[in-house]
């Protein structure tokens, strides 16, 4: 949202600074990109906020939430990453789109998995069929 919201010029109708006065114009456009953007049950809840800024607060305590809430969301995925395990019949394609998911996950919460942490996941969990693959690419 940042990036096209920033591209058509209007980011600043959502975290103004102190002495900027945000364009009606564009408040009403940011609002409407938002709210193309959200699905139907958040939409009603930040509806009725007249300002972007008050919409753009409202969804960031909703996905962000409070430092505690953050917390839990890391430890769940946490757990869910470390309980991930390649599947029967599971392609090394979709087991790595499931880490790059949960990866996508984790930096939406503002943290980082080291890429040697993830390489190692995948090389580890993989199924045995791989294992000759896994052991030329360790040895590479």
């Amino acid at each position: 949202m940042e990036a096209i919201m920033d591209a058509q010029g209007v980011w600043e109708s959502t975290e103004p600074t102190v002495r900027v006065t945000v364009d009606e114009k564009k408040n009403k456009i940011v609002r409407a990109y938002i709210f193309q953007a959200i699905p139907e049950d958040i939409l009603i809840q930040v509806a009725k906020k007249k300002t972007t800024k008050e919409v753009w607060e409202s969804l960031k305590i909703c996905y962000m939430g409070a430092d505690r809430v953050q917390k839990a969301r890391l430890h769940s995925l946490k757990s869910e990453f470390d309980a991930l395990r390649m599947k029967e019949g599971e392609t090394i394609d979709e087991f790595a789109g499931k880490l790059s998911g949960i990866n996508s996950k984790y930096i939406s919460l503002g943290v980082t998995i080291e890429d040697s942490t993830l390489v190692r996941k995948l090389l580890d969990y993989v199924l045995e069929k791989f294992l000759q693959l896994v052991a030329s690419i360790e040895q590479y």
